[in-house]
């Protein structure tokens, strides 16, 4: 019986984590405004895939926080909004690429 889900608690922290915060930015990013928004959807994208295991989810979530950290920091002023918005994307890409994270989907995803 193959099910589907939102959150896999039975993944690493760090990855479940990455996961939870990929749901929380791509709400955000869709917020934002028109890139963004496409950032947002592959960021939901991405959180779904990873809650189930998709390999290619795990690289879709690393590429979209990368984008999301690189559109930050070209969009805006250096300052500090620029700086308090970068927390939870730099976060997340953290979070994401771990040693525990990276072994993780090394082993587990298809």
């Amino acid at each position: 019986m193959q099910t589907r889900r939102w959150v896999n608690r039975y993944q690493t922290q760090t990855l479940v984590l990455g996961n939870v915060l990929l749901y929380m930015e791509g709400v955000f990013n869709i917020a934002r405004g028109t890139f963004f928004a496409l950032i947002g959807a592959g960021m939901l994208l991405a959180g779904y895939g990873i809650a189930n295991d998709k390999k290619v989810a795990w690289k879709l979530g690393v590429g979209t926080s990368f984008l999301s950290i690189l559109m930050r920091l070209t969009a805006q002023n250096i300052g500090f909004n620029v700086i308090f918005s970068l927390v939870f994307p730099i976060a997340l890409l953290t979070l994401l690429i771990h040693p525990q994270s990276r072994e993780y989907q090394k082993i587990w995803f298809n």
